[in-house]
């Protein structure tokens, strides 16, 4: 195959697209095992019948790939719709300027924005060609920084997206410019506003977008009010477990979560999915989340706990799934890079939070030993 990144035309280049899929997901991370051909090394479904792809080719071999439904090439199918929030969409839209990207990944030895960038480019030339004016994709916690940078904004509740746990639905509205070129998208340098005057719903779509009410983010909102949902939930202040925020100043606490989001979770939603490797630490804010192991409840994490700290530090696939068991649980996300950061140029305050994280686990130990 010529090396180069396009959307997949050849059957060659199809196969490469399910072959890298299959290396990355099933036997890199542990995920949706169950739709993967074992024999063929390959992971494809029915939605690939009507789906575009995008491959990236480097010595004649696939280093990236993702997936491109559009509604101009079909209908989207039921499951689409759900798993994409897309129906708050439909009321503004004709589904030929809606698409979805998902599936996308790239070889662990090649992974950098510079991949990923250069083929979220060949997807905007897509877009700008057919005139879409929104794509919708669903993001897991880790990487909501990443595409807010390039434009992308929570619109709707999260979603449990089965074999990978909690998303985020995010969407591009693609005529608002003027956001693009405010947070210096690399997407505002492949076109100028007078080349979006086919969008003729931005403000409805601005609309949809700014009335997201299930994540708050640290960056995008006042600050004093970002701090005060931290501690919301009273209790929080008053149980005297050991607590990540533990004898932080609020200086330092605001250097921790200052890339940090609040996500509002529903009752049953899958906040780690078994057998995923974690990215992300989360800080239960209020709710109460159960740890199940094949379907029976091990233990219960009450507001303050941390959940996903072993598989974070261990790089380990969770032995668990972690649920949320009321209608009113809230997390603070700190991801891989967040942390990663403290650890390198914060290292006194990354001590402080990774020994309050010790802490709150072997309380945990202790209570659970007591327990039974």
């Amino acid at each position: 195959m010529q090396d180069g990144i396009r959307f997949a035309e050849t059957e060659e280049e199809h196969r490469a697209s399910y072959q890298l899929r299959y290396r990355v997901y099933i036997e890199g991370m542990g995920r949706l095992k169950s739709k993967g051909d074992h024999i063929n090394k390959e992971l494809r479904d029915d939605h690939d019948e009507t789906a575009r792809s995008v491959v990236a080719i480097k010595n004649g071999a696939p280093i990236g790939t993702l997936r491109l439904f559009w509604g101009g090439d079909a209908p989207f199918t039921q499951s689409l719709i759900e798993a994409y929030c897309l129906t708050p969409l439909f009321e503004q839209l004709k589904i030929n300027q809606i698409c979805i990207v998902e599936r996308l990944m790239v070889d662990e030895s090649h992974r950098g924005l510079s991949t990923t960038l250069r083929m979220y480019k060949e997807v905007m030339y897509f877009v700008l060609n057919h005139r879409i004016e929104v794509v919708v994709l669903n993001c897991q916690p880790q990487h909501i920084n990443t595409y807010m940078k390039l434009g992308f904004r929570p619109f709707t509740k999260p979603y449990s997206y089965p074999g990978i746990g909690l998303v985020i639905p995010m969407a591009l509205v693609v005529g608002d410019y003027e956001h693009l070129n405010l947070i210096d998208s690399p997407f505002a340098l492949l076109t100028r506003p007078e080349a979006l005057s086919y969008c003729h719903h931005v403000d409805q779509l601005k609309e949809i977008v700014e009335q997201k009410s299930n994540l708050i983010s640290y960056t995008e909102s006042n600050k004093t009010h970002f701090l005060n949902q931290l501690y919301a939930d009273s209790s929080l202040l008053l149980d005297k477990k050991p607590k990540i925020f533990d004898d932080l100043s609020m200086d330092e606490l605001s250097r921790v979560i200052k890339k940090s989001h609040i996500i509002n979770c529903s009752l049953g939603d899958y906040i780690i999915d078994k057998d995923n490797i974690g990215k992300t630490i989360f800080v239960i804010l209020s709710g109460v989340v159960e740890i199940r192991q094949e379907g029976h409840l091990q233990s219960i994490v009450s507001p303050g706990e941390v959940i996903g700290e072993i598989t974070f530090f261990l790089g380990v696939r969770s032995s668990v799934d972690i649920v949320a068991a009321t209608d009113d649980v809230r997390i603070l996300s700190l991801d891989d890079a967040s942390m990663s950061y403290l650890l390198k140029f914060d290292s006194t305050l990354a001590n402080k939070i990774y020994k309050n994280i010790c802490r709150g686990l072997c309380s945990r130990i202790i209570s659970n030993n007591v327990d039974q």
